[in-house]
């Protein structure tokens, strides 16, 4: 089976716009806002889980055990990647011309925003807070 041009041309558009980018702002010494924005099919559904990785990480970088998240949102949606043209020409009577339709080529996109507040394991907050090191054995990443 042959794919049309198109669609081929479709698909690597929409693949070249799938990403998932987390933009990190410290608020306090044990304490960071976490903003992740994910587009396309294969990185939208995994929004919170690279949220809660990127969480963990944070945490054992800065010297804590545990953390709490507080003010979380999240978002979905889509954005337009790019622009699919076809045109037909036609001829009547000796005299030619040509119609296009332009297409717009949507990818799904995902927004997860959060707080980060991190514990020692001997701090009281610690206490039923996410452990990071198991978070990230969970991830399969340590």
């Amino acid at each position: 089976m042959k794919i049309p041009h198109g669609l081929g041309i479709a698909v690597v558009a929409i693949s070249l716009a799938a990403c998932a980018t987390t933009n990190e702002m410290p608020l306090a010494q044990n304490m960071v806002r976490l903003d992740t924005q994910a587009s396309g099919l294969l990185f939208t559904g995994s929004a919170g889980a690279i949220t809660m990785k990127r969480a963990a990480e944070a945490t054992i970088r800065r010297g804590y055990s545990h953390f709490r998240l507080e003010q979380a949102s999240t978002s979905q949606g889509s954005a337009v990647t790019g622009v699919y043209s076809n045109t037909n020409g036609w001829a009547n009577n000796g005299a030619f011309g040509a119609s296009t339709t332009y297409t717009p080529m949507r990818t799904p996109t995902a927004a997860v925003g959060v707080t980060v507040i991190m514990f020692r394991a001997t701090e009281p907050g610690a206490r039923g807070a996410f452990d990071a090191a198991d978070v990230l054995k969970k991830e399969g990443r340590v």
